[in-house]
C-alpha cells in the first residue's frame, strides 16, 4: 500500500522517515481512510517510546506522513535464534512497551497489531534496549465512534498477524484496549521461551488455537527458566476472557515491577541495576536502596505486620548510608514514610517550643534585673 523513504532536512542536518500511499493504493477510499487515521492517531500519541509523527499531508497527488527516523532494530531480531532472552532484559523492555500503551489506552486507541516485528530497540543515553513502538496503521480510536470508524472495521474481517491475536480478534469481535494485553502476553511468552504459544501450518489454524486451546505452560518450555510469578503474568495476560486479563497496562507494568523486584533481592542487586536511561520521561517507577538496617524491620522475625509495595516510590532517609556493601532492595509503603516524615516534625516542633520558652526565662530574668538595679539608683 505504501512504501517508507528516508529524506533529510540539511538545513537542521535531520534524518526523518516519510511514509507515502502509493498512487494505486490511494484510489482505494478505505485504504486512503486508514491512512488518514494512522496519521490522526501518532499525532495524538507523545510518549517518547512511541515513534513521533511531525507533519502530514498531500503534495502533487502523494498522502504523505513525516515522522522520526529511528536508528535501531526490531525486537523479532533478538527472537530469531529461538532462545529465552534474559528475564531483566525482557522486564526492561516490556515495562517500557506497557507504559506506552497506557497512554494509547488512555486515549481510546487500540494498537491491534502488537507483535515483535512492531517493537523497535534503539540507543539511547547508552542503552540498547529503548523501545519505540511502530505501526499504528490498522490502530482503533474507541471513542465517538464515528461513521468512519464503523465502516473500517467491518464484521467479518480479521486484522492483525495470526501468531499474536487475541481470541476476540481470532473472530472479528467488538475489541477494547485487552486485546492489546493479550498480545503483549503472547510477546511475553515467547521473549521468556524462546517461541510463541501457537504454530500451525495455516494461519487459520493459529486462529483456532488462539480461541479453542490453552498455551503450553511456559515453564514447561522452558524448565527452571520461569518462575511462579512470571508465569502468572503470562497467562493472566494471555486469559481468553478478556475480564480474567490484567484491566489495564498500568496493572501489567505493576506486575512486572513486582517481578522485577523479587529478582533484584534474590541476586542481591541494587535498585539501579535494571535502570532504562529516560525511564523518567516515561514515568517508570523505580525502586530505591535502603540500609541494611532496615532488614529486621521488614524480613526479621519482629517484621512490621505491613507487606512492602514493590512500586511506592519513598525518598531516601537523610543521615543513611546507601553504600554498595550495606544496601538491599526494597520499597516501603508510603505510610512508613509519612510516619517518619512527621516524626521529624514533631521533634522539631518540641525543639522550638523548648528553645523560646527558655527566651522567655531569660528576658523575663533580665528585666526583673534591670528593675532592681533602676530602684537601687
Amino acid at each position: 500500500m505504501g512504501a517508507v523513504y528516508l529524506a533529510r532536512q540539511e538545513d537542521i542536518e535531520q534524518d526523518i522517515a516519510i511514509k507515502v500511499l502509493l498512487r494505486e493504493a490511494a484510489q482505494s477510499q478505505e485504504i486512503v481512510q486508514r491512512f488518514y487515521r494512522e496519521a490522526k492517531v501518532i499525532s495524538m500519541l507523545t510518549h517518547p517510546n512511541i515513534i513521533r509523527v511531525f507533519i502530514f499531508g498531500r503534495r502533487e497527488g502523494l498522502l504523505y506522513l513525516a515522522m522520526e527516523f529511528v536508528k535501531g532494530r526490531e525486537l523479532r531480531e533478538d527472537l530469531r535464534t529461538g532462545q529465552p532472552m534474559d528475564e531483566l532484559r525482557v522486564i526492561r523492555i516490556m515495562k517500557q512497551a506497557c507504559s506506552a500503551l497506557a497512554e494509547a489506552h488512555d486515549l481510546g486507541i487500540i494498537h491491534r497489531d502488537l507483535k515483535p516485528d512492531n517493537i523497535l530497540l534503539t540507543s539511547f543515553r547508552g542503552d540498547n534496549d529503548f523501545v519505540k513502538i511502530l505501526d499504528f496503521g490498522i490502530a482503533k480510536i474507541t471513542e465517538n465512534n464515528d461513521s468512519n470508524q464503523a465502516k473500517l472495521t467491518q464484521a467479518g474481517i480479521v486484522y492483525g498477524t495470526p501468531e499474536y491475536l487475541s481470541p476476540e480478534q481470532a473472530q472479528a469481535l467488538e475489541l477494547d484496549h485487552r486485546t492489546d494485553i493479550y498480545s503483549l502476553g503472547v510477546m511475553l511468552y515467547e521473549m521468556m521461551t524462546g517461541r510463541v504459544p501457537f504454530m500451525a501450518e495455516s494461519p487459520v489454524k493459529i486462529l483456532t488455537k488462539h480461541v479453542f486451546e490453552e498455551p503450553v505452560s511456559p515453564s514447561q518450555i522452558a524448565p527452571g527458566r520461569v518462575s511462579a510469578t512470571m508465569e502468572n503474568i503470562i497467562m493472566k495476560a494471555m486469559a481468553k476472557d478478556p475480564k480474567q486479563r490484567f484491566s489495564n497496562a498500568l496493572d501489567m507494568f505493576k506486575a512486572l515491577v513486582r517481578r522485577e523486584q523479587e529478582i533484584l533481592t534474590q541476586k542481591g542487586l541494587g535498585a539501579d541495576a535494571n535502570w532504562i536511561p529516560g525511564g523518567e520521561l516515561t514515568g517508570m517507577f523505580q525502586a530505591i536502596e535502603v540500609p541494611n538496617s532496615f532488614k529486621q524491620r521488614t524480613t526479621g522475625p519482629n517484621a512490621a505486620p505491613h507487606t512492602p509495595s514493590p512500586t511506592a516510590q519513598v525518598a531516601s532517609q537523610p543521615g543513611y548510608s546507601t553504600a554498595p556493601d550495606d544496601t538491599m532492595t526494597v520499597a516501603f509503603p508510603n505510610e512508613y514514610g509519612a510516619q517518619q516524615l512527621q516524626a521529624r516534625q514533631d521533634s522539631s516542633k518540641k525543639l522550638i517550643l523548648a528553645v523560646i520558652g527558655v527566651g522567655i526565662v531569660v528576658l523575663v530574668a533580665l528585666i526583673a534585673l534591670i528593675i532592681v538595679l533602676l530602684l537601687q539608683r
